[in-house]
């Protein structure tokens, strides 16, 4: 599905989740920095969102934005140079909150969380498995860390589970190896790893972007099925509007760090407001009879260790306000119910004064 169809989504099917319900994860004002002799690249610069049970929020924006290291610090599984230095997770497990910015990334909370409350399909299969041992192995024993099963009852799981994915002929290939699976049968294999212990929360880090359109078309299908199967919220985090089209009910967009533009995906892609979603838009490729029609963003992305002052879009912005823009970051305003644009197009300049 392409961007333009998300009307289309939007008009035959209601946002998932409970509105009613509290959130399972509460991100607030997040700040994850990486450290090295070059300086400090704030990859992750105050960023909030909720997402409740059984709902899907999309997170979009060109590659460098931050939104993989928003997953990975969800997790606490950011490369050693990476660090939280402020904001808050909440995870909300059913019997307590948990601050999982304030836990020990090695710790036991943390572990028990992972893979077993929250689970993340990575973009690369090959470097989600151990090509020593079979995928049965790594998908048996991951069951067996969250649960009190014996290895005949976990492999039952394991199977049932392939099954479920759509993995063909999963009594033989469980006993397979990474490197003798096609790229569908692998990616099918991640998703059973991950939802092996049925998690809360789903995790899809760039989950098509290594695969052909036809995997990719079968794999939004099954992670459409499975969460309404299993009633989990689910991450979806990727550059490509189409899938946040087909997918998502929600939509954060990112640019350099920074939330610029979160609502619905009915809002976003049809009353989008920040010129830079605006911009995303006019990028897709419009196929008409003889031409390909592009509109590229104009300027490119300023240097992670040079970033400009105020908006960082500023410097690329089409409707740039000279004396405004650069002087501090715009505050997020409301522009509809549930829709919300930080640009100063639509208020904060009194702040400024």
């Amino acid at each position: 599905m392409t961007a333009q169809q998300a009307g289309e989504r939007d008009a035959t099917s209601a946002p998932g989740g409970d509105a009613a319900a509290d959130p399972l994860l509460s991100v607030r004002n997040l700040q994850t920095h990486f450290f090295s002799r070059e300086g400090v690249v704030k990859a992750v610069d105050g960023v909030s969102f909720d997402i409740k049970p059984g709902e899907i929020l999309g997170i979009a924006g060109e590659s460098g934005c931050g939104k993989s290291v928003t997953s990975q610090s969800i997790l606490r599984i950011l490369p050693r140079n990476g660090k939280i230095v402020g904001g808050e997770i909440l995870f909300n497990n059913g019997d307590r909150t948990v601050d999982l910015a304030t836990e020990e990334a090695d710790g036991r909370v943390l572990r028990d969380i992972r893979g077993k409350e929250i689970a993340m399909i990575f973009q690369e299969p090959m470097t989600s498995f151990s090509p020593v041992h079979t995928i049965g192995d790594q998908i048996i024993e991951t069951i067996r860390i969250h649960q009190d099963v014996s290895k005949e009852e976990a492999r039952d799981q394991a199977v049932e589970m392939l099954r479920r994915v759509g993995m063909p002929n999963p009594v033989r290939n469980i006993e397979e190896y990474t490197f003798n699976l096609s790229g569908g049968m692998r990616q099918r294999a991640m998703v059973a790893l991950s939802l092996s212990c049925r998690p809360k929360l789903l995790i899809a880090d760039e989950p098509t972007t290594a695969v052909d359109v036809t995997i990719q078309a079968q794999m939004l299908e099954l992670l459409r099925d499975i969460q309404a199967d299993l009633g989990m919220a689910i991450i979806m985090i990727t550059h490509d509007l189409g899938v946040i089209a087909e997918l998502t009910d929600r939509v954060m967009i990112m640019y350099l760090g920074k939330e610029v533009e979160h609502g619905t995906v009915e809002d976003v892609f049809h009353r989008p407001q920040h010129p830079y979603t605006r911009g995303l838009l006019a990028s897709i490729p419009k196929m008409e009879p003889g031409r390909v029609e592009i509109e590229p963003i104009e300027g490119v992305v300023p240097s992670p260790y040079a970033m400009p002052t105020g908006c960082k879009f500023h410097t690329r912005c089409p409707e740039y306000i000279a004396g405004v823009c650069e002087k501090r970051d715009p505050p997020l305003t409301a522009v509809g119910p549930g829709h919300e644009v930080s640009c100063y197009l639509y208020g904060g300049r009194e702040e400024l004064e």
